[in-house]
Parts: C-alpha cells; structure tokens; sequence
C-alpha cells in the first residue's frame, strides 16, 4: 500500500497540453501538491517551493492522463498499463470477484495501477455473447430472461458499483436481448444514474439499441455495413467508443469516418486484452481516429478531458490548478507525431508518480 500522502514535485519547462483540443502551451512550470494540481504558468513566472522535486520538461509535453474507455484489465498488468500513461481505464465486461481484487489493488497503490471503474458482467440473453467467447471467464456475462430479470440484474451491478451497464446484441454469435427487455434493461440503469454501453452487430441490433434508448456504443458495429441514414441517427444520439484498432476494416473505418462527419461524439477506447491493443496508449487507435476525420488535437481530447467529462468527472482530465495530478510527461510533440506518446518521461496519478 503506498504511504497516505504524495511528495510533491514540479515539471518544469515543457510544453502542455491542457486537455481539451487547443494548441499546446509552450514553456511551461507545472507544481503538483497533495496529489493535486496547485499551480500552472509560463517557466520563470512560477514559483517551485523550496524542497520541492523538479523534473526537467524541456523538449517534452505534459499531458493530462489518458483515459481508456474500453478496458478489460486483467489481460495486462495494470503497472504496465499505468505506466504507459493511461491513468484511468473503464473495464467492460468481467466476473465480479476479480475486479473487487483490481479496484481493490487500484485504490491502495495508486502508483501501481490506473484509476478503475468497471461494467462489472455484461448483460445479454440466455446463451448469448459473450457466453461461449473464448476470451470471456465463467462469469463474465449475466443471461437475462425478460425485462423483471434484466431490472434485478442492473440493481445487482449497481449496488456492486457498476460505473455503467453493458449490454451485448450479437446476433452472430448467439441469441440477443428483445426489445422490450433492452428497454426494461435502459430504464433501470437510468433510475439509477447509470448509462448503457453496448457490444452491437449488424443493422437491425444497431436499430433496436437506438429503439431503447442505449447512449453509448462500446465499439463501432461489428458485420455489415451501415447505411447511412442510420449513422446520421446514431450520430444525433449516440456517443461511439469505436475501437478500430481491434478489427481496423475499410467498412469500420469508412463508418466511423461518415459518423465523425455527420458530428458524431468519438472517445477513445482500445478494447484493451483483445486482438492486439498494447497495455498504455494505443498509438495505432489513435492514428485511426485522426484517419476518421478527428484533428490531432481532438483525438487526444477523446482521451483525455472529453473521456473525463463522459464519465461524469470534473475533477481531472486537464492540467488546470485544482485538478487531479493525473498526468504524462513525454518527448516531443504528440500534435505533430503520435509516436511521442511511446516516448515516456513520467507518469502520475493522484500526484503518485508511477514505478
């Protein structure tokens, strides 16, 4: 368990990019006390207490920390993801006793781990994804049959502190949840506070989750090609973690594209411990996000002060004085290479510097 209080320290002369989608600010001092930001201002105009540690950022950026939307933790040692610079991560889709062992572990070694919100189980139908999935434990999906078990399944992940309610509708793969029992499965999550994430195939599951009322895709639409007519709906209604990386095809691509156009809200999300995605920043999704029509700046605002505002957060996902200290210190400038994300000076959370 780490000690009850971080030391403090400073960065200082780098480059910042305050997490929102503007330009990076050169020439910056940023000091971090009691885990939280205390001040930020140009080099030289800011004063670094006495005692304080200083950490050379000249040359370097300092990000606020990144934050994955789709994570399934137990895949990666969550050190390795924190020290990749992701510093909070949402796990979405996991049998109950092993994510009480990682939130329990994320919230004594802050160091140690990312920050960890979860799914908890996915809901779905009886034999339905991703119950037979070869990546999924005995106990990673709930089967509901009929809108009372769906209502008493959300109540049970929210007492257990489900962050949000996944749903599957993957009619490749299994039978998928009625209509009427998605809705009953939205209404719960929304009485209490919760919003509905969802793993969807095909145009028709795409519809009925529109239907009922899901807000968030947790990957773009996996089978055929959408029409357009209902990208234009999901993107008056949806907000969409695409996950391109996991299954990068044209038709993902050119979708999430017509989505992005259509202004549509992209976070990022890597569907970490499945096809591929690396533990820490996936370069390669974000790269993929720019390709869709996302400005460089505004890719890495997805995963960063938009990620934290979708979760209900105010308190981190920008380097401003009273934030969080949740932050990235790399080499380079990551607005003109994504690459420099890879190159890792130091990462906090909490004001804990990782290691």
């Amino acid at each position: 368990m780490d000690a009850p209080d971080p030391e403090p320290f400073a960065v200082a002369g780098a480059a910042v990019f305050e997490g929102g989608g503007g330009p990076l600010l050169p020439d910056r001092t940023v000091v971090v006390r009691d885990g939280r930001i205390e001040r930020v201002g140009k080099a030289g105009e800011v004063e670094v207490p006495p005692g304080t540690r200083v950490v050379d950022g000249i040359g370097a950026t300092l990000l606020p920390g990144l934050v994955d939307l789709h994570v399934h933790l137990d895949f990666a040692r969550p050190e390795t993801v924190l020290g990749g610079g992701v510093t909070t991560v949402r796990d979405l889709g996991w049998p109950a006793g092993r994510l009480a062992e990682l939130r329990r572990h994320a919230d004594q070694r802050p160091s140690r781990s990312p920050r960890l919100l979860f799914a908890g189980q996915i809901v779905t139908a009886p034999g339905g994804y991703p119950t037979r999935a070869a990546w999924a434990p005995a106990g990673t999906a709930v089967e509901v049959d009929g809108p009372r078990q769906a209502a008493a399944a959300v109540a049970e992940l929210a007492a257990a502190g489900a962050a949000v309610v996944k749903v599957a509708l993957d009619q490749r793969v299994g039978p998928t949840l009625p209509l009427e029992t998605l809705t009953a499965v939205v209404r719960a999550a929304g009485s209490r506070g919760l919003g509905v994430t969802a793993h969807v195939a095909g145009t028709a599951e795409v519809g009925k989750a529109l239907d009922a009322g899901v807000g968030e895709l947790a990957h773009w639409p996996f089978g055929e090609e959408l029409p357009a007519d209902l990208i234009r709906r999901m993107a008056a209604s949806l907000t969409l973690v695409p996950t391109l990386h996991i299954d990068p095809t044209v038709a993902r691509r050119r979708g999430v594209a017509a989505f992005v156009r259509a202004g549509g809200r992209v976070l990022y999300g890597t569907d970490l411990g499945n096809q591929g995605p690396p533990p820490g920043v996936d370069v390669t999704e974000l790269a993929l996000l720019v390709e869709a029509g996302l400005p460089p700046a505004a890719a890495l605002a997805s995963a960063t002060a938009l990620a934290a505002e979708h979760l209900g957060w105010s308190g981190t996902g920008r380097i401003a004085a009273g934030q969080v200290a949740d932050l990235v210190l790399v080499d380079g400038d990551p607005l003109a290479d994504l690459e420099a994300l890879t190159r890792i000076r130091l990462v906090a959370r909490d004001g804990w510097i990782a290691g």
